[in-house]
């Protein structure tokens, strides 16, 4: 069996039904060997970082990892970009990239380049990936496989990367002659875990701390999706009484409709969201690492709550919120160990959410041009539970979380940590490989639409039936925001500069069906779109001065958001914690 027999026979034993490619000449046998793999397809992409979008994609919606291959130097930095987004995002990903001969590999790190095309890109992702390895014999092939795969997997997921030279991709080798990594003396170290003493202690102490407190919170993050444990979730919400706001990374794990959720938090969150969240005496994160996105300014974020961390990595724990207990370990083994874990309900600060949410919630603006926010909910409300919504980067990203009420089944999938415009189209092919029969969604601003715009003749060439959505406001509207607040609204390369193609005659270019909005929608019209068998563009056409409400801006706390609450507001919200504090006493 050759080198690369052993890679598609590993990615064949692990059920990867899709490698997402560019063709390259250090990596033909690869390529060939899994082509000649009947339960795996490669499906070529028009450029490396989508093939790594779209492997981020599909291993999000697949709960498995997913792979992408790229020959050797510009093939190999072009993933970069996507690998840093499975790494922030921890997404289990594989990349597998091509290099020279062995022999050609340079000897003397002095020397820039010995053969064509060599690039030394294990260094380069080092501090992006959970392990990163140059395979030199032929017999480690499989071993260095299953070592990624291990180390890909346990822990904190994140994205691998193997680098394979062409010599040994082609060189046989018997199969008894390659060596294994699971069951080997390193594996079997590297299985040994230490048990966090004292757990049963710490759960007594977060029940006393939930039955003491008067306005708990649940924050939930993306740990809850890649823990699988929304069950989990939603049975220790109704045991013990307790609301929960999300993160962004967090909002498709917990139905958006359910009484106990309260909305979206953040820079951008929702302000009624925001002011429960900064109203609460005791806040119990899971699975999401408070970042400063989440808390606005760290030193007025939760002044007068105790702050309760879940998080599988240790070094999230304590980072920016220094937590009154924390519990390092996998949100799995934390429901199981809470399973028991039941409080008392708090009425008087469910009242409390009620009113906020009724006075604060911002509302569907009526109007002849398009209002993101409105569009959205009407997407949203018409979006059966088949749906998979795939995000790019920008203002848009931020309306699709304040606006979307996710419902059971529905994934919303985001570029997070790295936040990177180009992301949503490759991506969302990969997602719809992963489970052809859901309906995916693609939701674009013009400018991050452009990043990987070549991928529509992949989408076109696979018959990928994409609903794809431009919100066109012809600017890159969040950076133009961010001139306007503090660069005198200076907008160089937002509006100076740019411009937009014609997406109709894109659309045709490409053999896509084409919609242009620039007023209200109607829900059968929405439907339309959302069951056609076929790819769809459409083009929304929102107002060029259309920006992003509320937001946290520099230096402010959570719940002070802008544009900042009137008088008459302020002393209504004044009037709502002067009650709360009154039925609590009386409770």
């Amino acid at each position: 069996m050759t080198g690369a027999e052993v890679v598609a026979n590993f990615l064949k034993k692990n059920k990867i039904s899709h490698v997402f490619d560019v063709a390259g000449g250090m990596i033909a046998y690869l390529e060939d060997a899994i082509s000649r793999t009947p339960e795996i397809q490669c499906l070529p992409s028009r450029h490396e970082q989508a093939s790594g979008f779209a492997a981020e994609g599909y291993a999000r919606i697949s709960k498995n990892f997913g792979v992408a291959t790229a020959t050797s130097g510009p093939g190999a930095t072009n993933l970069i970009t996507a690998i840093g987004s499975c790494f922030f995002d921890s997404v289990p990903t594989m990349y597998i990239t091509g290099q020279v001969n062995t022999k050609d590999i340079k000897k003397n790190a002095n020397i820039r380049q010995n053969g064509f095309q060599e690039t030394d890109i294990v260094s380069v992702v080092k501090t992006l990936t959970k392990y990163a390895k140059q395979v030199l014999k032929v017999g480690d092939v499989l071993y260095e496989l299953e070592k990624a795969h291990f180390f890909m997997k346990s822990g904190r997921p994140g994205p691998v990367l193997l680098d394979i030279p062409i010599d040994l991709q082609r060189t046989s080798l018997e199969i008894s002659k390659f060596r294994k990594f699971y069951g080997s003396p390193e594996h079997k170290k590297l299985l040994k875990k230490s048990v966090e003493p004292g757990l049963k202690n710490k759960i007594k102490k977060l029940e006393k701390l939930i039955k003491e407190s008067s306005a708990p919170v649940i924050l939930i993050g993306g740990g809850i999706q890649i823990s699988n444990t929304q069950k989990e979730l939603e049975n220790f919400v109704k045991r013990n009484n307790l609301p929960v706001v999300s993160s962004l990374m967090g909002l498709d794990s917990f139905p958006g409709s359910s009484d106990d959720f309260v909305g979206f938090i953040g820079s951008y969150g929702n302000r009624e969201a925001n002011i429960v969240f900064a109203n609460a005496d005791l806040i119990i994160s899971l699975g999401s690492r408070l970042d400063v996105r989440q808390i606005g300014n760290p030193a007025l974020f939760a002044t007068h709550a105790k702050v309760v961390q879940v998080d599988i990595d240790p070094y999230s724990i304590n980072n920016i919120v220094k937590s009154h207990l924390s519990f390092g370990m996998d949100l799995r083994s934390f429901f199981n160990l809470a399973k028991n874990l039941r409080a008392n309900p708090k009425n008087a600060w469910r009242f409390f959410i009620r009113r906020v949410k009724e006075n604060f919630s911002k509302k569907s603006v009526k109007s002849k041009q398009i209002d993101p926010n409105t569009f959205i909910s009407k997407l949203s409300a018409v979006s059966g539970r088949d749906v998979s919504v795939v995000s790019d980067v920008g203002n848009h990203q931020m309306w699709l979380a304040q606006s979307w009420k996710t419902k059971p089944g529905q994934r919303l999938l985001f570029s997070g940590g790295m936040g990177s415009m180009g992301f949503a189209l490759p991506a969302a092919i990969g997602a719809h490989f992963a489970d052809t029969n859901k309906t995916v969604v693609v939701l674009c601003g013009d400018g991050g639409f452009q990043m990987n715009i070549q991928e529509l003749e992949t989408v076109r060439h696979q018959k990928v039936p994409l609903k794809i959505f431009i919100l066109n406001n012809q600017s890159l509207g969040m950076v133009k925001d961010f001139q306007t607040t503090y660069l005198k609204s200076n907008f160089q390369s937002t509006v100076i500069g740019y411009s937009n193609p014609s997406f109709r005659k894109i659309a045709s270019a490409y053999e896509l069906d084409y919609v242009s909005i620039d007023s209200g929608l109607k829900e059968i019209e929405f439907s339309k779109i959302l069951n056609s068998k076929k790819a769809v563009l459409v083009e929304v056409k929102i107002p060029f001065n259309t920006t992003l409400e509320p937001k946290v801006t520099f230096g402010n706390a959570l719940d002070n958001q802008y544009p900042f609450l009137s008088e008459e507001k302020m002393k209504l919200l004044r009037a709502i914690k002067a009650e709360f504090e009154v039925t609590k006493k009386s409770a």
